[in-house]
């Protein structure tokens, strides 16, 4: 498991199976929400937040390889809509199955992801596998504030557009600084 810093928002499709994560700002994303009312709303819940911005915006959907499934759904095209959140988000987490996968040149997570992280100008990770929610997770709920770890190859894609693979001790290791009030510069 995660800790996730706080202040921090989670966005849980209206269909993901349990646990629906919980955080300082939660939001059950129904079917008819396009992405740009979506960026909106954490937008406006980043301007409320300690110092105008979240730490974290954690989206938790069923989701494809450059392709996430969260309200009408998200894919490259709507990378732009992103930009709303520049200098509002310092990390995005996308727990949703396999969106950072290369399947084809029409479904291409890398270059997905890639477009998100320069539009908000901000961190994304993502994996390219199956997300499997655990057992006890899926019956009793996390804790607040907690997702569960990536399954498969995890990349953090940057705001200049680069990306690196990572795993799990490192996406903890980022939650932790940031939790410490660190900016990626500081660790890099």
């Amino acid at each position: 498991m995660f800790e996730i810093p706080q202040p921090s928002m989670a966005l849980n499709s209206h269909n993901v199976p349990p646990p629906d994560f919980r955080m300082w700002n939660t939001r059950k994303v129904t079917s008819d929400v396009p992405p740009s009312d979506l960026m909106s709303n954490i937008a406006s819940v980043a301007d409320s937040a300690k110092d105008n911005y979240l730490r974290c915006v954690v989206f938790n959907s069923h989701g494809s390889a450059g392709y996430l499934a969260i309200g009408t759904g998200i894919q490259k095209h709507d990378a732009h809509v992103f930009s709303a959140l520049t200098g509002k988000v310092r990390t995005i987490v996308i727990t949703a199955c396999d969106v950072g996968a290369i399947v084809s040149p029409w479904e291409d997570g890398n270059l997905f992801c890639c477009a998100i992280a320069k539009s908000a100008a901000t961190y994304v990770f993502a994996s390219t596998a199956l997300q499997v929610p655990g057992g006890f997770y899926t019956r009793f709920g996390l804790p607040v504030n907690m997702i569960d770890e990536f399954e498969g190859d995890v990349f953090r894609w940057s705001p200049d557009g680069s990306c690196r693979q990572v795993d799990n001790g490192y996406v903890q290791r980022w939650m932790q600084h940031m939790k410490m009030g660190l900016t990626p510069q500081d660790w890099k």
